[in-house]
Parts: structure tokens; C-alpha cells; sequence
């Protein structure tokens, strides 16, 4: 079979550094002048056997054939194009193993399971104004917290209209559509026919300190392996350094209300995560449920980056093992009364796993 490759584009916008493919498609379509979907269909992706974004893991991972088929119509070359997608962060701050263009079912089964939002878009509406709408890929990660360079705290939910940025309707992913324009400065939500334009670089948000942004400055370094990761001062992979977050971020939240008072975070976090303590359900994570849940806003992701990011410092076993006693003071029961053992199959460094199955009393890591 002969590949065809789509028409060399005449106007092609080059990508900022780090923005994610939906939001380069969709500068792309602007320049042009035309729809999202008429822009994909330009840069030779097949779209035509439906139009949920869902089925095409659109953004998330991409195929060799779909970067030969950009690299025709734009000139971008295959690394460009695959540091657009989600896949940049796979085996660090996500395992995106098993999904595949075109299988729904596939990337509902780790949406479901991995800290990301694969359909939706945390935000710093400063960043937004000074790149003229470029979103950034690492606002999806749900580790997502502040802007680093602007120390301000990201936009979940937009205030007019109260949708989560970037969703479709009622919170579902949006199509790919074959008339409206994109509206890259807006929050473009569709809320019953009509469409919210509120402007999301007037959205107002609270500054946060230099430490935080320091550390959410070091997680998008280890997400993008620029950084060695470092448990206990001993190099792990990124994907045990993101499993040892997640570790210790559930061991907060089997803890919650009740250490509140241990965790060293602004008020304004305390509170956030008390709330989500109280409001979330079990889902369909399986044995892990909501402790083990993806932070649904980046006021929560925020409280819980200044305690696992404390834990995760710790410079040898001994200081580690400290480091999690008062945390593990109060979530040791309820760890207990989880089974199977909710960290059962997660990939933990030995240096962490020890230092668990120590604060645990020896209940850590059993089926």
C-alpha cells in the first residue's frame, strides 16, 4: 500500500516550548482559518471514522505514520511532534503503557488510573497572555500546581461558568469540531447551545511562595528527566520517584482529618484537602479508590507537593523513616483494614518501601 502524505501547509505556526498538541492544532487552525477538525484532517491524521476525541487518544501518545504525515504538511520533525503528546511524561509522571490510537477503551483505563488529565487543562492565565494561547502540556499532569515562573497558582475551573478548563460538555471531552473557531484566550465551555467567553487571562489567582514553585519547578525537572530523582540520596527512576509521591500522598490522605495539624502547608491547602477528604467516593481505581486518586484541583495538588515533596528530601533511610512516622501515626490502622494491600503493585523504590514497612509496623506491601 502507497502512503500518501497530506499537502506541504503554507502557514505554519512553530510550537512554544513544552505546549501540548491540542493547543499547537489549534493555533494551527486559527492561522489557517479554519476548524479544529479540518486542521487534523490537513495534517493527515485520520479523524474520519469518528468524531470522539477520545477514540484517537488525541494528544496523548501519537504514532510513527502520524508523525511522517505532520512532518509532510509542517516540516516538524517526529521528536517535535512526540514531545507535544502526554507520552513525554510516560514512565515518569505517567505510565501510559497499553494505550493505542483508536482503542476507547484503552485510554479510558488510564485516564481512570494515571495522575493526568488527558481531555483537560489546569492553567496560568499569565502564561496564557504572554504566549497569545499557547496551554502548556505539563498543566495536565495532576501534580500540576503553580507556575514555577509567575508563582502564582494554576486555574482549575473557570469562574463564570464553572466548567473545568479545556472539557467538553458537562465535563466530557470535547470533539473536535467542524465549525466553531478556537477560542485559545476563552474558556470556550458549550453549556447548554451557548459557549462561555470569558476570558481566561482575567481570571485572578493567589500568589504562592518561592519555595513552592522551587518545588514544583523540581517535579517538572524529574518528569522530564533533567533531573536525577533521588530517594533517601539514592538514584531511582522517575517512574519510583512519582510512585513514592503517590505513596506518600495517600498515606496523607488515610490520615486525613486527623493529621491535619502534622502537615506543614498553607491554610487555605489544609482546607482544600479536608474537603476533598470529605466530599470524594470510591471509584473505579480499583482496591486503591479515592485515597489513591488523581488531586482534582491544584490547590490540593499544592498542599500535597509541600508534604510528599518534604518526605522525598530526606537525605538517607533513618531521616526518611522520621519523616513518615507522624504521618503513619494516624493512617497505620486504616492502612491496615485495606485489602489487598494498596501499594501491592506499585513499583516503590526498596529504600521507600523499607522505610513504609517499617512506619506501618510490618503491614506495608502484604496481600
Amino acid at each position: 500500500m502507497v502512503t500518501v502524505w497530506p499537502r506541504r501547509l503554507a502557514l505554519v505556526v512553530a510550537p512554544v516550548y513544552g505546549e501540548s498538541f491540542v493547543s499547537w492544532v489549534d493555533r494551527m487552525a486559527l492561522r489557517n482559518g479554519c476548524p479544529p477538525w479540518a486542521m487534523v484532517e490537513a495534517l493527515g491524521l485520520d479523524v474520519r471514522a469518528s468524531s470522539d476525541v477520545r477514540s484517537l487518544a488525541y494528544g496523548v501518545v501519537t504514532t510513527p505514520e502520524a508523525c511522517g504525515a505532520i512532518e509532510a504538511a509542517t516540516g516538524l520533525s517526529s521528536e517535535v511532534v512526540r514531545g507535544m503528546h502526554l507520552e513525554m511524561f510516560d514512565r515518569s509522571a505517567v505510565d501510559l503503557a497499553g494505550v493505542r490510537v483508536g482503542d476507547k477503551e484503552s485510554v479510558r483505563r488510564a485516564e481512570t488510573r494515571e495522575w493526568v488529565q488527558f481531555f483537560g487543562s489546569r492553567a496560568c492565565p499569565k502564561c496564557l497572555a504572554a504566549s497569545d494561547g499557547a496551554w502548556l502540556g505539563w498543566w495536565k499532569l495532576s501534580w500540576a500546581a503553580v507556575c514555577p515562573a509567575h508563582r502564582v497558582l494554576l486555574v482549575d475551573l473557570c469562574p463564570r461558568c464553572r466548567v473545568h478548563l479545556r472539557r467538553g460538555p458537562a465535563g466530557q471531552p470535547g470533539r473536535l469540531s467542524r465549525s466553531r473557531m478556537p477560542a485559545p484566550l476563552r474558556c470556550g465551555a458549550l453549556l447548554g447551545g451557548a459557549v462561555c467567553d470569558q476570558p481566561i487571562p482575567q481570571i485572578c489567582t493567589g500568589a504562592v511562595s518561592t519555595k513552592l514553585a522551587d518545588q514544583q519547578r523540581l517535579v517538572l525537572e524529574v518528569a522530564t528527566r533533567r533531573r536525577p530523582a533521588l530517594i533517601a540520596g539514592q538514584v531511582v527512576s522517575a517512574g519510583q520517584w512519582f510512585a513514592t509521591l503517590r505513596a506518600t500522598a495517600m498515606l496523607v490522605r488515610l490520615g486525613m482529618p486527623e493529621v491535619l495539624p502534622l502537615l506543614n502547608v498553607p491554610p487555605d491547602s489544609q482546607g482544600a484537602l479536608a474537603t476533598e477528604a470529605a466530599k470524594q467516593r470510591w471509584n473505579r481505581a480499583g482496591p486503591v479508590g479515592r485515597f489513591g486518586m488523581a488531586p482534582r484541583t491544584a490547590l490540593v495538588a499544592a498542599g500535597l507537593l509541600a508534604v510528599v515533596l518534604e518526605v522525598a528530601a530526606a537525605e538517607g533511610e533513618p531521616e526518611l523513616v522520621a519523616r513518615l512516622m507522624p504521618l503513619a501515626a494516624v493512617a497505620r490502622l486504616r492502612w491496615k483494614e485495606r485489602r489487598p494491600d494498596l501499594l501491592k503493585q506499585v513499583d516503590l523504590p526498596p529504600a521507600f518501601a523499607a522505610a513504609l514497612d517499617a512506619v506501618l509496623g510490618g503491614q506495608a506491601r502484604r496481600g
